[in-house]
C-alpha cells in the first residue's frame, strides 16, 4: 500500500513539472517595452562604463611662455633668461558623477616654480650682492571630465580643469659676503641692511585648463594615468608685498600663467 501511495505522488509530482514546462513555453512575450540591451544590442553590454574612485600623486611638467618676463624682468635682475620649464607636483582625487554615465568629477591641486639662485651682481653704489629670481604657479580647480573609450582596465578621457590660482615673482637681493658672523650681519657698513632686499609680486588668475588622460591600471588597487592639456589663464590685478598696488605694471601685464602641461599620476583607490 505504502509503495501504491509513493507511486500515485511521484506520478502527480511529474505532471505538476510537465505543466510549468508547458505553460512557460506558451506564456505569451510582452512586446510593448524593450530593454536598453534589445535597443542598443551588443555594444551597450560591451561598455562596461567608468566607475573607478581614486586619489593621489602628481608630477607636472609646464611649459610657459617667458618671453615677457625674461624681456622686463630677468634680463634687467639677474641679466639671464629663466628656463620656460616649470616642474609642479600636486594631488587629485576623483570619483563617477552619480546620475550621467562616464562622467567624472574631482578636485586637484598643484604648485611649480622655476628660477635661478645666486646671480653675482653689483649695486648702482658699487656693492657686491647675490641675486636670484623665481616664478611660482600654483592653482586648485574643480575637474570634470568624460570617459569615451572604456575597457575594464584602460580609459581614455577628456575633460577640463577650471579653478583659481596666483603667480607670484620672487626677486631676492643679499649683499655679498666672504665669511659668516651674525654680529656683521647687522652692524657692519660693508654689509649694508638696505642691500638685503625680497620683494614678492603677486597677481592671481582664473585657470581654464582642457585635457585629455589615458588611464591605466594594472591592479585593481593601483592606476596610472598620462595626460597632457593646455592651461589659460585670466590674469587678476598685480601687487608687491603684501597687496601694495602699482600705479603702473606695464612690464607685468604680458606675463601669466599659459602654457602646455604635462603630467604622470599615480592613484589609489577602487579601479
Amino acid at each position: 500500500m505504502n509503495r501504491y501511495k509513493r507511486s500515485i505522488i511521484f506520478a502527480f509530482v511529474l505532471l505538476c513539472l510537465a505543466g510549468t514546462t508547458y505553460a512557460q513555453q506558451n506564456i505569451a512575450r510582452d512586446t510593448s517595452h524593450f530593454n536598453d540591451e534589445e535597443l542598443y544590442g551588443d555594444a551597450l553590454a560591451a561598455s562596461p562604463g567608468y566607475s573607478w574612485i581614486g586619489g593621489g600623486i602628481i608630477l607636472g611638467l609646464h611649459l610657459p611662455s617667458l618671453t615677457d618676463f625674461n624681456l622686463n624682468i630677468a634680463q634687467p635682475f639677474i641679466k639671464q633668461n629663466l628656463k620656460e620649464q616649470v616642474f609642479m607636483i600636486g594631488g587629485q582625487g576623483f570619483l563617477p558623477f552619480p546620475y550621467v554615465k562616464n562622467f567624472r568629477i574631482g578636485g586637484i591641486g598643484m604648485s611649480g616654480n622655476s628660477n635661478i639662485c645666486c646671480v653675482p651682481g653689483t649695486t648702482t653704489l658699487g656693492q657686491p650682492v647675490m641675486r636670484s629670481l623665481t616664478y611660482h604657479v600654483g592653482y586648485g580647480a574643480l575637474t570634470v571630465d568624460y570617459s569615451f573609450v572604456n575597457a575594464n582596465r584602460f580609459h581614455v578621457l577628456g575633460g577640463v580643469e577650471l579653478g583659481l590660482g596666483a603667480l607670484n615673482i620672487i626677486a631676492q637681493q643679499a649683499a655679498d659676503r666672504n665669511t659668516f658672523d651674525i654680529r656683521s650681519e647687522f652692524d657692519s657698513s660693508s654689509t649694508n641692511i638696505t642691500q638685503n632686499i625680497t620683494h614678492t609680486y603677486h597677481a592671481g588668475f582664473f585657470i581654464v585648463k582642457p585635457q585629455v588622460e589615458f588611464e591605466y591600471a594594472p591592479l585593481r588597487w593601483l592606476m596610472l594615468r598620462l595626460a597632457a592639456g593646455y592651461q589659460i589663464t585670466a590674469m587678476g590685478t598685480w601687487t608687491v608685498d603684501d597687496a601694495v598696488s602699482f600705479k603702473d605694471a606695464a612690464s607685468l601685464t604680458k606675463v601669466n600663467g599659459n602654457g602646455a602641461v604635462f603630467h604622470l599620476g599615480v592613484f589609489l583607490g577602487f579601479f
